[in-house]
């Protein structure tokens, strides 16, 4: 008999419309969906995500998800736009690092992705 999967999510941390952003537990999804998910994803990247949805790991500690929702939105939105997610993840990176570098920026940079 099959096992039955039960739900990843956790805790719904935020909604704009139709989109949402979960805090999902990360080794239910390591151990029954994924086993390369790590911290956090989007359904350009992983198709079990759903369209409007971004996923961050519990195993996130609070102050590191606003750099992760960042780089989340950012590749999102590149990938929306046809970049490839090797491109829109380099660009994405380079954008966290920089905000994690001068983390008075965050603000300004979740706002230019749609979020604030």
């Amino acid at each position: 008999m099959k096992e039955s999967l039960k739900s990843p999510y956790i805790k719904l941390i935020d909604k704009r419309g139709d989109f949402k952003i979960w805090i999902v537990d990360g080794s239910y999804i390591r151990g029954h969906i994924d086993e390369e998910f790590t911290n956090f994803g989007q359904h350009f990247k992983f198709s079990y995500i759903p369209e409007n949805e971004v996923w961050i790991d519990d195993d996130l500690i609070g102050q590191e998800r606003g750099y992760v929702l960042l780089h989340e939105l950012h590749e999102r939105n590149r990938m929306a736009e046809g970049l490839p997610y090797s491109e829109a993840h380099a660009e994405s990176s380079k954008l966290e690092y920089h905000c994690r570098h001068h983390p008075d920026e965050l603000h300004d940079a979740l706002a230019a992705e749609g979020w604030a």
